[in-house]
């Protein structure tokens, strides 16, 4: 039988213990992200990995250049990427320094000038940027927004096969070769915009060589998906699946 000091001994722990067995370890990732002038960057993709278990999640700065992002467990380093259309993206590395839950700061700045081109940012897309010398040259400041280049970015976490990696350079080479010559067009034409003062002359043909370059990019994004596994392309980020979801094609 129990005795009554040991049941009440019981009552009085019973809720401790069942809270330290229900509390889940938790890290929480926060800071805020701010353009060369330390202007708030809203809308910047956020990747967060967890290094170690290799899990991803990602989300979009708000108005105040400000995100938050929560992990279960305790990862002992975290790798973070900040991405903008028109911006290079930014990437950290956090090491942990407890065995307890902790609160990351991670606050980062873009360190270059966005693009001129803003009606680029009207197909909503935040893929990463891929910059090329040669394009440099031709189109200023303007970068060539490039998903395949994206996945290849992550060939260590994806771990890509060699002939996953051919394949997917051959893609991303004839994107970035197809969208350039877009993006160097578009360039021109608001180039001819600023000088003529009427923008509706030329805005219809911008509009439909953006469709064009969109286009390419999810036929190159969908070519891709071929070339992974199940596995590997559930780890893309959903900003790059999401091209295949919205078009309605997949070819899985």
């Amino acid at each position: 039988m129990i005795s009554v000091n040991a049941l009440f001994v019981s009552l009085l722990t019973a809720p401790a213990s069942l809270a330290a067995q229900g509390a889940a370890l938790t890290d929480v990732l926060t800071g805020r992200v701010t353009d060369l002038g330390g202007r708030p960057v809203a809308e910047a993709q956020i990747e967060a990995i967890a290094l170690g278990s290799n899990l991803i999640r990602t989300r979009l700065t708000d108005s105040a250049g400000r995100y938050r992002i929560v992990f279960p467990g305790h990862a002992p380093r975290y790798q973070v990427t900040a991405r903008r259309m028109g911006f290079s993206p930014v990437q950290r590395t956090i090491q942990r320094g407890s065995t307890l839950d902790e609160l990351f700061v991670a606050d980062i700045q873009f360190t270059g000038s966005p693009v001129a081109l803003s009606m680029v940012e009207v197909t909503g897309d935040t893929d990463r940027p891929l910059r090329r010398e040669s394009d440099d040259a031709t189109s200023g400041e303007a970068t060539v927004p490039n998903p395949v280049a994206e996945i290849l970015a992550r060939k260590d976490s994806l771990h890509l096969s060699a002939v996953q990696i051919v394949g997917l350079t051959d893609l991303a080479d004839s994107l970035h070769a197809r969208n350039s010559a877009l993006f160097r067009r578009i360039h021109t034409l608001v180039a001819k915009l600023k000088e003529n003062g009427n923008p509706s002359e030329m805005a219809g043909t911008v509009s439909l060589m953006l469709q064009e370059a969109s286009t390419n990019s999810n036929r190159a994004v969908e070519a891709a998906e071929k070339l992974l596994l199940p596995g590997q392309w559930s780890l893309i980020p959903k900003g790059i699946r999401g091209r295949l979801e919205s078009t309605g094609t997949t070819a899985r």
